[in-house]
């Protein structure tokens, strides 16, 4: 009788937490001074938190007059924090053109879990906003204009896929200074049980199809 009782209670447990919420603040800061992505996460009516702070990627404007990346490596966990060893590694527009294969080969690859839990999200807040600018006024068009494009399509595979209440994009060019700052703050809220499956489809799809973006 002791088993029926302890399995039952063992069972109630799992489905609430199934069926528990986990509430997932997700804040980009990058403006020289303030570079950090920082990940929040609450749940069992936000008596469970624990927060991440990760490095950033640093977009600097000029290597040979085409834009390239740099890497933060300061981390923070909880309230302590760890500092690693300085570490700078460069990208040019041909190895970010390489990552962008390998993220949409990541999409195309993994499609049924993005779209299952895409479908599951609840987006309560969604705001973004991009400030850009270099000495050429040509070339802050250009780059204004992509970052512009690809926020709103952000946007729209949200909208199309997730529910979502307020969302705000913004690119401001600067055409007579060097800068870049961006600013995103997104809150999501998902089922741990949605994260699960997902996290089951997508470990299932990484088995039967590894390999696929390699080279």
């Amino acid at each position: 009788m002791l088993f029926i009782y302890s399995s039952m209670i063992v069972i109630i447990f799992l489905i609430i937490l199934l069926c528990m919420s986990v509430i997932i603040d997700i804040k980009i800061l990058k403006d020289h001074d303030n570079d950090k992505i920082i990940l929040e996460f609450k749940t069992l009516f936000e008596l469970i938190k624990y927060k991440i702070e990760i490095p950033f990627i640093d977009l600097t404007m000029k290597k040979n007059g085409l834009p390239f990346l740099k890497m933060s490596t300061e981390v923070k966990k909880g309230q302590t924090e760890e500092l690693s060893e300085e570490k700078k590694s460069i990208v040019t527009l041909k190895e970010m053109k390489a990552i962008y294969r390998k993220v949409k080969c990541f999409f195309y690859t993994h499609e049924k879990g993005i779209r299952y839990i895409l479908g599951r999200l609840k987006i309560s807040s969604f705001l973004w906003k991009t400030e850009v600018g270099v000495n050429d006024a040509a070339f802050t068009g250009m780059v204004s204009g992509i970052l512009w494009i690809f926020q709103e399509q952000m946007i729209i595979l949200l909208r199309n896929h997730a529910k979502c209440n307020e969302m705000n994009s913004k690119v401001m060019p600067h055409f007579n200074k060097e800068v870049f700052k961006t600013t995103l703050h997104c809150i999501i809220k998902v089922k741990i049980g949605y994260i699960i499956i997902a996290g089951i489809k997508f470990g299932c799809t990484l088995l039967i199809k590894e390999g696929e973006c390699d080279g």
